[in-house]
């Protein structure tokens, strides 16, 4: 067994000494100033509900899968706990994130450390635990994000040792290797279902290795994903395209990479670059791009009954494709440190799948048969269980997406916010962008003018160091969760979909920290020479983890106070909703995952559909999902804000007349305790 670094020693006791003081405070702290997100309610509620033996349901009547499997699983024993006290499961889940924060921390100091100087790895890791902000998108609300950060770094701490082992003895992966890898690929896949994309991109760095393919397929595909929505939205405009162009968008997209990646493999662009002369690469590279638009022309002209494409698209296709191709193979032949001819390398593409279909289709279907068996046996219980094949929450927003005035913020704002890096509205990014805007309010400089600096410098520095950039890009697995973290922040976007939240981007956040530190140990190089250099990295590494140590520890001892509270009730609306309705009330809410959780002797329904059923979902779209909740749920009041659930999408046009005031009902800031029932009675 590994023995522990005195620096692991060192986050483990702090970051669990910290969490079980937190643990151990007042019980109201944990209501009110720890776990304060719907999100995270949702799953204890459902998760109490099933360890009583009521199913997986939120209100006790409907059933629902509003959820992330994994992280539902890791609740149920947890929150068996509440059928003795309500706080005891919140305790315990107080230290069970701590302990997921740890060991997240733990294996990405092991996994930067075989790559970066060692302080710089210690920062990475003391950053990712300590750092208040993460801390409270990653470890404090109890979402399923600690256990997706978790099995993601896992996942890449494994693939670094498989690699590792592939490369000292010159072979591919085993079948053994690449089913450990699909298992890990699993726990990532069930912690949040929306990190398909990186299941799906790692398979192909996986069968891939040994050949540029592994790099440039998929790197082709989030380009070539981006060229085909610029050209939709750019000749359509926006709210157009979002409500006209995004599936066809979609299709094109499928439609157009599967022929491109045909198209490329055959005609030599998957190569090497360095074998290919550039008079051959302008060549292959027109007559690849050219086949690729005239397919796409032939979409656009002759499937317009199934599919809908501006006659624009292929032209910015052509021109943005063609660009694409060639400025990435001559940087990939610039930027890589291996020999002009890397060795065995075959003379055409028919001759590379000729030596090599039978290790790609071994390892392909080992790795996503399994994959795929796991995923189709989860759609299948899915559909059994709930009426669907997929969590109705995600439906649902897709839904509320193309719904004008509703009340959930609808879709993307702008182009750059499809690809997240819009700075007034996006979230993937901002972990770096908004340290970015805060230098750019500081200096005469743009945000942009900063970010293609730093991009600039980025690249020069990669150059400089060629073969220790690309042992790192390699190794630490940063090409396929870069590109993976690009094509789940641009799927969002393509698609009408409202309520993304800030804990969505956990590979966007990884990107980010991996690459800071990439950068770190580039602009170091030198200093670290030097014993001088050395000593003072080090000693900044360890004040700068001091500082955030500081920060986490006095800001958690602060908040989670062991003072009585003054007003026992864990939330003060539920003094007003209990005094004013009967034991046995069913109240319908928006939201309402803290409510139904703490509430006593009544039930809380969620109007939004979030964590409700799938019939209901129906019911919704169908305008009857007051008639709905009478006749199958037996509600009989609504605690809302009487104005803005009458004049928002999708309640307005449903529950006119369905919702009346009681008398002398106190009010709750805007909202109140209305009486449910059909019109006229």
């Amino acid at each position: 067994m590994k023995r522990l670094h005195w620096f692991e020693i060192t986050l483990i006791v702090i970051v669990i000494g910290v969490h079980l003081y937190a643990a151990f405070s007042t019980a109201q702290n944990f209501p009110q100033r720890w776990f304060t997100r719907d999100d995270a309610y949702y799953y204890f509620k459902v998760a109490q509900n099933i360890s009583e033996g009521h199913g997986s349901t939120f209100d006790g009547v409907s059933p629902t899968n509003g959820y992330h499997p994994l992280w539902m699983m890791a609740n149920v024993p947890i929150f068996a706990l509440a059928r003795f006290d309500l706080i005891l499961p919140l305790r315990v889940m107080t230290v069970v994130m701590a302990v997921l924060s740890a060991a997240t921390s733990i294996l990405l100091f092991r996994l930067l450390r075989k790559q970066f100087a060692e302080p710089i790895a210690m920062l990475a890791a003391a950053f990712w635990a300590f750092d208040m902000n993460l801390h409270g998108i990653i470890t404090q609300q109890g979402m399923e994000t600690g256990i997706t950060a978790f099995s993601i770094v896992l996942f890449l701490v494994l693939l670094q040792k498989y690699e590792l082992g592939w490369r000292a003895e010159n072979r591919l992966a085993t079948r053994q290797e690449t089913t450990w890898l699909a298992l890990a690929a699993l726990l990532v896949l069930f912690s949040r279902l929306d990190t398909i994309y990186l299941v799906l991109i790692v398979g192909i760095w996986v069968v891939f290795r040994g050949t540029s393919i592994r790099s440039l397929l998929p790197a082709d595909m989030l380009i070539t994903l981006a060229l085909l929505i610029t050209g939709f939205v750019l000749r359509a405009g926006l709210k157009t395209y979002l409500a006209n162009f995004s599936e066809s968008a979609i299709l094109t997209f499928g439609l157009v990479f599967i022929v491109q990646t045909l198209a490329f493999f055959f005609l030599g662009l998957y190569a090497h670059p360095k074998t290919i002369p550039p008079f051959r690469l302008l060549r292959q590279t027109a007559l690849a791009v050219g086949l690729s638009t005239i397919v796409l022309l032939g979409l656009t002209f002759i499937g317009q009954r199934w599919i809908n494409i501006p006659r624009a698209v292929p032209l910015y296709y052509l021109a943005g494709m063609t660009l694409w191709v060639l400025l990435s193979r001559w940087g990939y032949r610039a930027l890589s440190p291996w020999p002009t001819t890397p060795a065995n390398e075959p003379e055409s593409a028919l001759e590379t799948l000729r030596l090599r279909w039978r290790d790609w289709l071994e390892q392909g279907l080992t790795y996503y048969g399994i994959i795929g068996l796991a995923l189709g046996g989860y759609m299948l219980v899915n559909r059994w269980l709930f009426g669907t094949f997929m969590p109705v929450s995600g439906q649902i927003k897709r839904w509320w997406g193309g719904l004008s005035d509703n009340a959930y913020g609808g879709p993307v704002k702008s182009l750059l916010d499809i690809f997240g890096l819009d700075p007034q509205h996006s979230q993937p990014w901002e972990m770096l962008l908004n340290v970015l805007k805060a230098i750019s309010e500081q200096t005469p400089f743009s945000l942009w003018v900063i970010l293609t600096s730093l991009a600039v410098m980025f690249l020069m520095l990669i150059g400089l160091n060629r073969k220790q950039s690309a042992n790192a890009l390699t190794l630490l697995g940063l090409i396929p969760l870069a590109i993976s973290a690009g094509l789940h922040t641009t799927f969002y976007g393509v698609m009408p979909y409202a309520a993304r939240h800030e804990w969505y981007w956990v590979m966007q956040m990884l990107v980010i920290l991996i690459g800071s530190a990439l950068f770190t140990q580039l602009v170091t190089a030198r200093m670290r020479q030097q014993k001088w250099g050395r000593v003072t990295l080090r000693t900044a590494a360890l004040l700068l983890s001091l500082w955030l140590v500081w920060g986490f520890t006095s800001t958690i001892t602060n908040r989670m106070t062991y003072t009585p509270a003054s007003d026992p009730a864990y939330m003060d609306v539920l003094p007003l909703i209990e005094a004013n309705t009967e034991p046995g009330a069913i109240i319908g809410m928006t939201g309402g995952g803290n409510i139904g959780y703490y509430i006593q002797n009544r039930t809380i329904v969620n109007m939004d559909g979030l964590i409700n059923s799938y019939p209901y979902f129906e019911a919704l779209q169908a305008n009857q999902a007051p008639q709905y909740l009478l006749d199958n749920v037996g509600m009989n009041y609504v605690f809302a804000n009487p104005d803005l659930l009458l004049s928002t999408a999708p309640y307005s046009y449903q529950f006119q007349g369905w919702v009346n005031e009681t008398e002398g009902s106190p009010k709750y800031g805007n909202k109140q305790i209305l009486r449910f029932s059909a019109p006229g009675e």
